[in-house]
């Protein structure tokens, strides 16, 4: 483990090219059940997203992507063979904020497509057990993520990992608050060429850059969490890229058919609510039979809460989590795979998924089957 006393006084030199900018603060309000009213335009999310549309105009974008290679059967998802990786080792400082378990660093960098990505980097303060790469839904932000004072549905698990003793990596999915935003991102950058599916899990993916770059660790054992959107986004990652990191995806369990024809949509038909991707290039990966064949052996546990509507058994929550069951149990990796159903709604739980994090990123399988072992500092 990386004791917080080693890490004291490395953030500023490690980073290398870097500038401050920006207060001391999460710069959070209450939400009053609507926090993407709040945050997207107090913390610049709105502006930062329309840069995109700035960047494209200027001719800056571009196809390159030299990252982690994907595999074949996810490539008309993310449009390249290989994810997109940061472009250089600058990364910008906006702001840091130290509470008494843990510190929230906001940061700045650019990927090799030529898109910038933001995020939050928490660190425990006291001794580090590791590196969980967290994917927030729609309408969040990173912020919340780290902030229990007025919590959304992520519920601070940002915070509450940190407070497990785990770096805890969040960026910002882009978005602003609905899923249209997030159509008309996806449709503009692909017509450049550049997959917004890929700059989401590049952007996570980057979580191992950010903390050896902020904090000085490499090796350390990673897992994953995604909630709601970013939980689809997480089991896209592993399809892609096969870490065989264990991956909590809480919040995102169903047969899509049946819920494109729910009165959860029908109701709904003068707003756009199926997402860009799943019909980009007639193709899509559920959770269900074809994605478990590409994730395991995977540590798998899905999170979803019992009042979660659109992931209920009505909507094929048991029957596609029992079709990812029998490949996993095929294969002879039954015990690498679970549900659990707290009480609540579409929101993260916690109880379940944070002992069996911890549980998995300890166990002796993990330390054989992973790429990212043996921490040490820089």
């Amino acid at each position: 483990m990386i004791s917080r006393r080693a890490l004291s006084g490395m953030l500023m030199t490690l980073v290398g090219p870097a500038t401050v900018a920006g207060s001391d603060v999460l710069g959070l309000s209450h939400c009053n059940g609507s926090c993407a009213n709040v945050d997207l335009p107090g913390l610049g999310y709105d502006a930062f997203c329309r840069s995109f549309f700035d960047i494209a105009a200027d001719g800056k974008l571009r196809g390159a992507a030299t990252g982690p290679e994907i595999r074949s059967e996810m490539r008309p998802v993310f449009r390249q063979r290989r994810l997109y990786r940061p472009s250089t080792d600058e990364i910008k400082l906006l702001w840091r904020r130290t509470e008494d378990t843990f510190s929230v660093t906001k940061i700045e960098f650019d990927l090799e497509c030529g898109l910038p990505v933001r995020g939050c980097l928490g660190v425990p303060a006291g001794e580090i057990r590791g590196l969980i790469l967290l994917a927030h839904g729609m309408a969040s932000t990173p912020e919340r993520c780290f902030d229990d004072g007025d919590p959304d549905y992520m519920n601070a698990i940002g915070k509450r990992l940190c407070e497990d003793g785990y770096v805890v990596w969040c960026p910002y999915i882009v978005q602003i608050g609905n899923q249209e935003s997030q159509n008309n991102v996806a449709a503009m950058l692909a017509s450049h060429g550049v997959s917004a599916h890929n700059v989401s899990c590049a952007s996570i993916e980057a979580g191992e850059f950010v903390c050896r770059k902020l904090i000085g660790a490499s090796g350390l054992n990673v897992g994953v969490y995604g909630v709601s959107w970013g939980a689809l986004l997480v089991l896209h990652l592993e399809a892609a890229i096969g870490r065989m990191r264990p991956t909590v995806a809480s919040g995102y369990m169903r047969d899509e058919k049946k819920f494109l024809m729910s009165p959860i949509i029908s109701r709904n038909l003068g707003i756009e609510l199926a997402s860009y991707l799943h019909f980009s290039n007639g193709r899509c990966k559920y959770t269900d039979r074809r994605l478990a064949s590409l994730i395991y052996p995977c540590p798998l546990l899905i999170e979803l809460g019992s009042h979660d509507q659109a992931n209920s058994a009505e909507y094929g929550r048991d029957r596609k989590f029992a079709e990812m069951q029998s490949v996993y149990a095929d294969a002879g990796h039954a015990d690498l795979i679970g549900m659990t159903i707290f009480e609540g709604r579409h929101e993260v739980g916690g109880k379940t998924s944070r002992p069996w994090l911890q549980e998995r990123l300890a166990s002796p399988t993990y330390q054989m089957t992973s790429r990212l072992k043996n921490a040490f500092v820089l």
